[in-house]
């Protein structure tokens, strides 16, 4: 049963749940945020590390598709760093990821996708290599995001697309088509709640502790060991770690991503108060274990479909990109 603190907190969940690993670090007072990650593991991780050959750093700013194009976009209060692959025409795919992931993340997935379809492959607002939120406005909602995407789509032209989130790309890929319906065809979503709808009851304990910690807490505790705070939350080495890792390094990028967790209770009001359940069909691409989006989604789309993916668990995307792009596939038809 959950205590006090957690009927205060409720996104705050269960810290005694072992699933979770979870190890508390004071960052100003009354304020936490969570280390998530199995210790020994970050001992392997840091010995192996020590003896292997020093590599390049990826380039965040590399195109997410090989041989794709990179294009900046300009919409109202940011810039975007942009991935488009695929022949012009096809069926249009949008790739939206979550945290601690980019738009690097969707490699696989949007290469194996390109073969067929016209793919677009989006930093996030705050992310990767796009820009952040206006100065002093902390505008990492998902209506900030799914603005940016909306007017991304007028400005690259894009046909009535399917739309895929994952993660806290869920959460925005939600926004978006519940506000410009006409420009999301299909809906697919994998491993991320809907605010508003169950997420703050079923949702991990980060979601609160971030959530709750001022503007630059976060990034000012975790900088000195940004390598094993973001390990923390892939828990699969088929996880593109280095990438994650060059992508959050730059002052300024993991309080970014932090932003997305402050905005939770602004999207989870925003939710609750718009009426409209969404429009088009909702695939939900999950692993071996419940999808929070397949949990929180029925009450916008009673109809959801669930495809599980076996053998893969939250970084799908990742562990069987062949049998994820496979869903999107017939889906995105």
């Amino acid at each position: 049963m959950p205590g006090e603190g957690d009927r205060k907190h409720p996104y705050r969940g269960d810290r005694s749940d072992p699933q979770w690993r979870v190890i508390l670090e004071r960052v100003t007072p009354g304020r936490v945020v969570p280390r998530a990650f199995a210790l020994l593991g970050a001992v392997v991780l840091t010995l192996v590390a020590a003896c292997a050959p020093a590599a390049p750093a990826p380039d965040p700013c590399a195109p997410a598709v090989p041989g794709g194009s990179v294009q900046i976009v300009d919409v109202p209060g940011v810039r975007l760093h942009v991935t488009v692959a695929g022949r012009a025409g096809a069926p249009v795919v949008v790739l939206l990821h979550g945290f601690p992931e980019t738009a690097a993340t969707w490699r696989a997935v949007a290469t194996d996708l390109a073969a067929d379809h016209r793919v677009v492959v989006p930093d996030l607002r705050g992310a990767g290599c796009s820009g952040h939120a206006p100065p002093g406005s902390d505008a990492y909602a998902t209506r900030d995001l799914a603005g940016d995407l909306a007017a991304l789509a007028e400005a690259l032209r894009l046909a009535p697309a399917t739309v895929v989130g994952h993660d806290l790309g869920a959460m925005t890929a939600v926004a978006w088509a519940r506000a410009r319906p006409e420009q999301v065809g299909h809906l697919v979503l994998s491993g991320g709640g809907v605010p508003g709808f169950g997420l703050a009851e079923r949702g991990p304990p980060h979601l609160r502790t971030f959530g709750d910690a001022p503007p630059g807490a976060v990034e000012r505790a975790e900088r000195p060991r940004l390598r094993a705070f973001l390990a923390g939350f892939t828990g699969t080495a088929a996880f593109p770690l280095d990438e994650a890792v060059a992508a959050h390094t730059p002052p300024g990028r993991l309080d970014a991503a932090m932003g997305r967790y402050r905005a939770l209770d602004r999207d989870a009001a925003a939710n609750r108060a718009d009426p409209r359940s969404l429009a088009m069909p909702v695939l939900v691409v999950a692993g071996g274990a419940p999808d929070l989006a397949a949990e929180t989604v029925t009450a916008l789309r009673p109809d959801r479909r669930v495809v599980v993916v076996p053998g893969a668990g939250h970084y799908v995307l990742v562990e069987r990109p062949g049998a994820f792009a496979d869903a999107v596939r017939a889906e995105a038809r």
